[in-house]
Order: structure tokens, then sequence, then C-alpha cells
């Protein structure tokens, strides 16, 4: 029988996989496709692979949200760029952003503050947390095959784990996936329409991760768990 840990890795490689074969195949397939162009058709295709794995588990279903005050940092954090303005680009590069987000925020929570802690629930919550965003920040790494600077990628990984642990500590808190989505694709598209100064855009980005670590770990100081036909991945009858 395969361990939780082992399951959970397994999805996550899964992810990672799919990333990397996808963005290859769109780089042989249409080479002159823009790099938002690709991770969008890449981050579709992940999402129609996890919205089968969620048609067929109960991790969808919860008992409602739970404590939406706790919602108030995530929720500041994601229209904190937009103290500078918008700088909005054309109206079909808008398109694929707003696009692009929406799938990847669907797909990152479903997955990595859903199916992959529903798995690693008998583990506890401590491991469930840590290793979740751990996976969520090695999901980022793939990031370079779209022209992503390998020093960014870190970066990015290593502020995906920090925002991880926030998410995950609330999704335990409030019992609830949907808000959790929308708010980070609400984080990620005004990230990137923002018209903060680039030493302005980076501060707001790295102290929002900080913040989401820190508000994570005093949140997990008393985690309130899904019961376990929510929280697990066994196939819905």
């Amino acid at each position: 029988m395969t361990s939780p840990r082992t399951a959970a890795i397994g999805l996550g490689l899964a992810d990672i996989a799919v990333t990397t074969l996808g963005a290859l195949a769109v780089a042989a397939l249409f080479p002159s496709a823009s790099a938002w162009t690709a991770r969008l058709i890449v981050v579709l295709v992940l999402a129609a692979g996890v919205a089968v794995l969620l048609a067929t588990t109960r991790v969808w279903r919860t008992t409602g949200l739970r404590e939406p005050r706790l919602l108030w940092l995530p929720a500041l954090l994601a229209v904190l760029p937009l103290v500078g303005g918008v700088r909005l680009p054309g109206a079909g590069l808008l398109a694929v952003l707003v696009a692009g987000y929406a799938a990847t925020g669907f797909v990152e929570e479903a997955l990595f503050r859903g199916l992959i802690p529903g798995v690693l629930r008998p583990t506890g919550v401590w491991p469930s947390v840590l290793l979740s965003s751990l996976l969520f920040a090695a999901a980022h790494l793939p990031n370079m095959l779209f022209g992503q600077a390998p020093a960014i990628t870190l970066a990015q990984a290593v502020g995906t784990f920090c925002f991880g642990v926030g998410y995950a500590a609330l999704r335990l808190r409030t019992g609830a996936l949907w808000p959790l989505m929308l708010l980070h694709f609400l984080t990620d598209l005004f990230l990137r329409v923002d018209a903060l100064p680039a030493w302005a855009h980076w501060t707001v980005m790295v102290g929002g991760d900080t913040a989401l670590l820190v508000y994570g770990l005093y949140l997990l100081r008393n985690p309130l768990v899904p019961p376990p036909a929510e929280a697990g991945v066994s196939p819905r009858r």
C-alpha cells in the first residue's frame, strides 16, 4: 500500500512532469508562441487533469467557510500592489494573463492545498503543511523552461514555499478552497499589472510572502482540520 508521503510526492512530481513535458511540447509544436501563451496552454492541461481528480474525490466538498475574518491578510496583500496604480498590457495579453492566472489559482490551490494535504493528513498537521509547501515550491522550478532566469526561479521557489505555508494554514483554519483560489488569482494578476517601481514591486512581493509565512505559523498554533471525509482523498460514492 502506498504511503501518504509517497502518494503526495507522486502528485507533486506528476505536476512537475506535466509542466516540463508541456513546455517542451509547446516549444516544439508552436515555436513562435510567446512565453505567456505557452504557460497558458500548459496550465489549462493541468487544470483539466486536476478537475478530473477533484471529480473523483471529496476534496472539493467543504462544510462552508469557517472564520472568514482570517482571510483579511491575504486579501490585503492581494490588492496592495495596486497602491501605485495600474499598468494594463494590451487586450490580447491581458486576456491571456487573466485566463492563465485564473487557471493557475485553481490548479495550485486544488492540488497543493486540497489533494496533497488530503493525502498527507494521516501524517499530521506539520508534515502535511511543510511537505505540501515544499512540493508547491518545487513545482515552480520548471518556470525556467518558459524563459525565466534561474536566479529569479530560485527566489520564486523560496517565496512560494512561504506563500504555501500561509495558504495551507488558512485552508486548515477556514476549511474552504474556493476563497483561496480567488485570492491566489488576484494576487498573481495584480502583481503583473501594478505600476509600482521595480524596488517597490519586489518589496511588496517579498514582504507579502514573508508576512504569509509568519501568519501561517501563527494560525498553525491551533489548526482546525476538516473532517476526514472532506480532507482526505477518498473516492466519491
